[in-house]
């Protein structure tokens, strides 16, 4: 699947951080440090779990529903541009800096 072909994500299909879960936001910042995919995977799993739009995740992405879990499944291998956009849709910033 090309994510890069899609259009962006519309502000309004944004998820607050507010409505997430602190603790999710840390889980989610330590496993992208220690570069733990399946972390990543699941803690993002459960981030979507709290979205409550009218319109579904996937559609979203333009993917279908069972495309979708299967990406965040263990056995799912998504692409980085993937993450970027459920990152971008659940309005988490991702940062660069030196170590």
């Amino acid at each position: 699947m090309n994510f890069l072909s899609k259009q962006k994500i519309e502000r309004q299909h944004f998820l607050n951080n507010k409505e997430i879960d602190p603790k999710l936001i840390q889980e989610l910042s330590s496993a992208l440090d220690d570069m733990d995919l399946e972390k990543i995977k699941s803690t993002l799993m459960e981030i979507s779990k709290t979205y409550h739009r009218t319109t579904s995740i996937p559609e979203i992405l333009g993917i279908s529903r069972s495309g979708f879990y299967r990406i965040l499944s263990p056995s799912g291998n998504p692409e980085f541009i993937t993450i970027l956009r459920l990152l971008n849709l659940f309005d988490i910033k991702l940062q660069v800096a030196k170590r």
